[in-house]
């Protein structure tokens, strides 16, 4: 493990000219050697799948609190500057914009594709509707949560969650990555106070429960994304009851699946949110080679990549 310095240097010499670029805005910690290996060098027995998660803040709607995160395109680079230069294969992307999705899309080139699951708000019995990018007078297109994998997917579908009845409904989505055979998931829990009209109820047990028996499936399966929870061993997490038994390993040869920046039976890792605290999450199936937390400038949340042996 090393740091790179200058990653952190080139942030700060941006910040100052007050016009950051998407590769100056990767303060990476801890990077990993083994991120330089493409696609299989090492492991001549297994394919090497690199899974990158990020909740990319891209709504125009002030409610969403996304103000000063960055332009469309500077949130399309950090997604293209991992691509490019950290390998990554397949990026779980929450709060992003139908039409910003095309548009990476169509930067990432047609070898690329994608799954789109949008946002929903819910007003109960009145019904719902798709959540929209923007203002009600703004960008009409919607928001939701997409699977981009270089390759081909296959079998892309969204499964049921509890949901608030009233009140934003986030989608579960998953779908095949043909070449590895793994199940790729997209997770973006409800946070406590999503129901308005019931503001201390909890969604995210609930959700887990169903995450977790939806995994379980799958013989092969990444899935990661916006938890919106503190991480078990936290000390300062006070909601670890909603994390359910046999999810979440406490170390090699348990039950459960190892997260990506888990060390040992430690259920912990380092932030992945502006805030300081850890919220986002990759799980997998497979043996775990790295993984690495990148802050950028352009959302409040931290880009996370796992690496991930798949027997060939």
């Amino acid at each position: 493990m090393k740091k790179i310095a200058g990653a952190v240097t080139a942030l700060l010499l941006a910040a100052a000219l007050g016009t950051p670029s998407a590769a100056a805005a990767e303060a990476v910690s801890d990077w990993p050697e083994a991120v330089r290996t493409w696609p299989e060098a090492g492991y001549a027995t297994a394919k090497n799948l690199q899974v990158m998660s990020w909740n990319m803040c891209g709504s125009q709607r002030s409610t969403w609190h996304c103000e000063g995160t960055g332009t469309p395109q500077q949130k399309i680079d950090v997604v293209k500057y991992h691509v490019q230069n950290n390998y990554v294969h397949a990026a779980l992307l929450q709060e992003v914009c139908e039409d910003d999705l095309t548009e990476l899309m169509a930067q990432l080139g047609p070898e690329w594709s994608k799954s789109f699951a949008p946002y929903q708000w819910s007003q109960g019995a009145s019904g719902k509707w798709n959540s929209r990018c923007g203002e009600d007078t703004g960008r009409a297109d919607r928001i939701g949560t997409a699977i981009v994998l270089k390759g081909q997917l296959a079998d892309a579908r969204e499964y049921p969650l509890t949901q608030p009845y009233v009140g934003q409904q986030r989608p579960f989505q998953c779908a095949t990555a043909v070449y590895w055979n793994v199940r790729l998931c997209n997770v973006h829990l409800s946070p406590l106070g999503s129901n308005p009209d019931h503001p201390t109820w909890d969604y995210r047990d609930d959700q887990l429960a169903e995450i977790k028996a939806i995994a379980s499936t799958f013989p092969r399966t990444v899935f990661g994304g916006d938890f919106n929870a503190l991480p078990p061993d936290d000390p300062n997490n006070k909601d670890a009851w909603v994390w359910p038994a046999g999810l979440y390993s406490t170390g090699p040869g348990t039950e459960g699946y190892q997260e990506c920046d888990q060390t040992g039976a430690s259920r912990t890792g380092r932030a992945t949110h502006g805030s300081g605290v850890k919220i986002d999450y990759l799980f997998s199936s497979e043996t775990r080679r790295w993984c690495a937390v990148a802050d950028s400038a352009f959302s409040d949340h931290h880009v996370v990549i796992e690496s991930v042996a798949v027997p060939a």
